[in-house]
């Protein structure tokens, strides 16, 4: 029999590449991926840094630092037990949180203390609401937009770190001396992240020199993706082509550079806004209040004291309402402030104020604002000394520091003040009265009655006498015979303040649907006997001026929510305001408050939702702005102003808020 044929012997293996100078990587791959990332990284983190004034480069460097130790460290787990590693990396996520919000700002408090993660929660969540109207590079002095903004810068960062630094299938990079795992598909989807943190910033600001940035992120970019892979031998070619694409992309520069955009960028923010801003007519109407309040934030406060924030001074009363009115000059902001009292730094208040929900001209302070510190606009003295105004809109965002003068005094002092009044003091006891416009109407009057000073003549006196014979002529004769009544139970301006709101807390009610009268006040005093701090605030500013005591009528917020531990305090919308303010000698300005603590602004309970007529929930986007008002123009309010209404008194159909309770 034949034997078989002997097996085919087997093929030769290939033989293997030489590993010579020529095939050896520039650098170890392990260390050419750590060296590429970090490197692009970098140059994320230092242009993102410029997003914020100043550039806050050391916290954005931390950020990178903690997102590489977050990426090399994940890469770790996979030397875990399959059923440690999913814990392993919850706890790598919550390190890298927490250490990232202390390297953005965040106190320490508001990470470790659980009684705190509501404020550190509501912080956030203002800081991002506020991104889309804020003017960067930002240096407001409200801290949570610009932890918002590092933040954001943070979690770009850790997102390329951890999916560039990926370990591969032969073990961990650190401790094998492994590759990372993943081609050039992989890291360039790892890039992304990072070259968003780079772009992003010179996408809103224009750079100095937009192809030299553009030059570095080619280097940086091409590093990650090829220089793992890159053999020695070819270095030189691959950094001259480097060059050339560099070359041709300079050139290219100015054919590009369009003035339109081909991405609308600052559109695309613009439309993140989530509502239109509140705006608030301060006017006197004493109408029923009939505008929405949703409870929005309008304000964030940061101060050591708790007061209520202003925004006007209503110095004049034209014989029907309370209303804006300039000095016969004007004065510095400081010019009704006693010297004494000036030189109290105890009542000296630096006030941190941040918008919100907002739009308005009128610049919110406290007490007497004397100056402000990191303006974001042109502020200038308002038509009452210590009032200021914007020449543009101040909205979400925008942040100062007011300066203030809010004086404190103890019940011992106010009592003791005396009346040693200035006589540029006069023109807050002076009261105009209306005059008729047909049967049962009234319109303010050219006539005013200056009462004279508590203390400063007798009854006897000529401009005493010429003060009663006055006001028994007119529709306020009950008013002044009241006044006189409560000045005789009294010896001292204080007992008379005293007085006054004893007497309105007795037997008056509030309410936010009084009827509409002629003569508002006098209706409130002695025959509705209901209203809101409109009627209260202005009742009580009539009476004290009949008595002889400088007083006004003020507008603003209550002090609003407190939030957190660091005397910051939340402003909504139904804590917009009005009350008094009495100036005594020695002391200045003293706020007080006539107004029922049943009041949505002082009780900080929202008031229950109220069904509106068509034109006060029309779309605030149909708005005008208006105009700032003059610096030294008195406002002037029609006799026949509608009351309540969303049109916030300039009949432009839906934008403005008029004064709450």
């Amino acid at each position: 029999p034949s034997t078989p044929p002997p097996a085919p012997a087997p093929a030769a293996p290939p033989p293997l590449p030489r590993s010579g100078p020529s095939s050896r990587p520039l650098l170890p791959r392990p260390t050419a991926r750590v060296v590429a990332f970090a490197a692009l990284g970098l140059w994320a983190a230092i242009r993102w840094s410029t997003l914020v004034e100043p550039m806050a480069w050391p916290r954005t460097l931390m950020l990178l630092i903690l997102a590489l130790i977050a990426g090399l460290t994940v890469g770790q787990l996979s030397r875990l037990p399959p059923f440690a590693q999913a814990p392993g990396a919850f706890a790598v996520v919550v390190a890298w949180a927490a250490a990232s919000a202390l390297a953005a700002g965040v106190p320490a408090a508001f990470i470790f203390e659980p009684t705190h993660w509501d404020d550190l929660a509501l912080g956030l969540q203002q800081g991002i609401e506020a991104l889309p109207q804020l003017l960067v590079p930002y240096s407001q002095p409200d801290d949570w937009p610009r932890i918002a903004i590092l933040l954001g810068g943070g979690l770009l960062l850790v997102l390329g770190c951890v999916l560039g630094l990926t370990p591969g299938r032969h073990g961990t990079p650190l401790r094998d001396g492994a590759p990372f795992g993943g081609g050039v598909g992989l890291r360039l989807v790892a890039a992304i992240p990072l070259v968003v943190a780079a772009l992003v910033p010179p996408a809103i600001m224009k750079p100095d020199a937009p192809a030299l940035e553009g030059l570095v992120l080619l280097v940086l970019l091409s590093a990650v993706l090829w220089l793992e892979e890159l053999p020695r031998a070819r270095a030189r070619a691959a950094m001259v082509l480097v060059v050339l694409t560099a070359v041709t992309g300079a050139v290219a520069t100015p054919l590009l550079d369009r003035d339109k955009p081909l991405f609308d960028l600052q559109a695309l923010v613009e439309g993140l806004q989530r509502t239109d801003p509140a705006q608030f007519d301060w006017s006197q109407s004493y109408g029923p209040l009939d505008w929405p309040r949703t409870g929005r934030e309008v304000l964030r406060v940061k101060s050591p004291v708790s007061t209520y924030w202003k925004t006007q001074n209503l110095d004049g009363f034209d014989g029907i309402r309370w209303m804006r009115q300039a000095p016969p000059e004007q004065l510095q902001a400081n010019a009704e402030v006693p010297p004494r009292a000036l030189a109290n730094a105890d009542w000296h208040v630096n006030v941190q104020v941040t918008i919100g929900e907002l739009s308005t001209f009128d610049v919110i302070g406290a007490g007497t604002t004397l100056g402000f510190r990191r303006a974001p606009a042109s502020f200038a003295p308002g038509a009452s000394p210590g009032t200021w105004v914007s020449d543009e809109a101040l909205r979400q965002g925008d942040g100062y520091v007011a300066e203030t003068f809010v004086p404190r005094p103890s019940q011992a002092q106010r009592a003791n003040a005396g009346t040693d009044y200035p006589a540029e003091l006069q023109r807050y006891t002076i009261v105009s009265l209306p005059q008729q416009d047909g049967p049962r109407r009234w319109q303010p009057g050219p006539g005013s009655v200056p009462v004279p000073l508590y203390g400063s003549v007798g009854d006897g006196a000529p401009t005493a006498i010429a003060a009663e014979q006055a006001f028994a002529a007119s529709p306020y004769a009950r008013e002044y015979a009241l006044a006189s009544q409560l000045v005789g139970a009294s010896s001292t301006p204080y007992e008379y303040v005293q007085e006054v709101l004893a007497y309105l807390r007795n037997g008056f009610t509030y309410s936010e649907t009084p009827p509409r009268r002629q003569l508002p006040l006098d209706a409130f005093l002695f025959r509705d006997r209901i209203g809101y701090c409109q009627q209260f605030a202005g009742a009580a500013a009539l009476l004290l001026r009949l008595g002889g005591v400088p007083t006004r009528v003020a507008t603003g917020f209550t002090r609003g929510k407190p939030d957190g531990a660091e005397g910051e305090y939340v402003v909504r919308d139904y804590d917009a305001h009005a009350w008094i303010e009495v100036w005594f000698p020695g002391i200045g300005w003293v706020q007080a408050d006539p107004t029922p603590t049943t009041a949505p602004a002082i009780s900080g309970r929202a008031p229950p939702p109220t069904r509106l007529p068509a034109a006060a929930t029309a779309p605030a986007a149909r708005a005008r702005m208006p105009t700032p008002p003059a610096a030294t123009t008195p406002r002037t309010t029609p006799a026949a102003q509608p009351a309540g209404g969303a049109s916030g008194g300039d009949g432009d159909g839906g934008g403005g808020l008029p004064l709450g309770a």
